[in-house]
């Protein structure tokens, strides 16, 4: 089994231990374990290192493709089903507007900013 323990680079604390499961295009978040279609793993892993990751590099990267509005719309779907998916684990995939996304521990609602 390939696996890969992953910690972001923050002092907040929100971090979170993360166990990359190569392998099964899985992730496991505390005591929670999460499975990816090979799809969406590929998109997940893509944003491990905890920086932000553009939309034309992830298109490249992904899909093998220029970004265009088909690209997108795909990119932006797998997205959105791997933060359902995410969903009570404390990690999300933020969005920065007009740039790409990021995977960073999720901030409460209730933290102050």
């Amino acid at each position: 089994m390939h696996l890969r323990s992953y910690e972001p680079d923050l002092t907040s604390k929100y971090s979170n231990n993360i166990i990359w499961d190569d392998k099964h295009h899985a992730l496991k978040v505390a005591h929670t374990t999460v499975l990816f279609t090979a799809m969406e793993y590929c998109i997940v892993s893509s944003l491990r290192h905890g920086h932000p990751v553009s939309y034309m590099a992830l298109a490249h990267l992904i899909y093998n493709r220029e970004l265009d509005g088909k690209v997108r719309t795909m990119m932006d779907k797998h997205v959105e089903r791997i933060r359902g998916k995410l969903r009570g684990t404390g990690i999300y995939i933020y969005c920065v507007l007009s740039y790409g996304y990021f995977l960073l521990p999720e901030i409460p609602a209730d933290t102050p900013a």
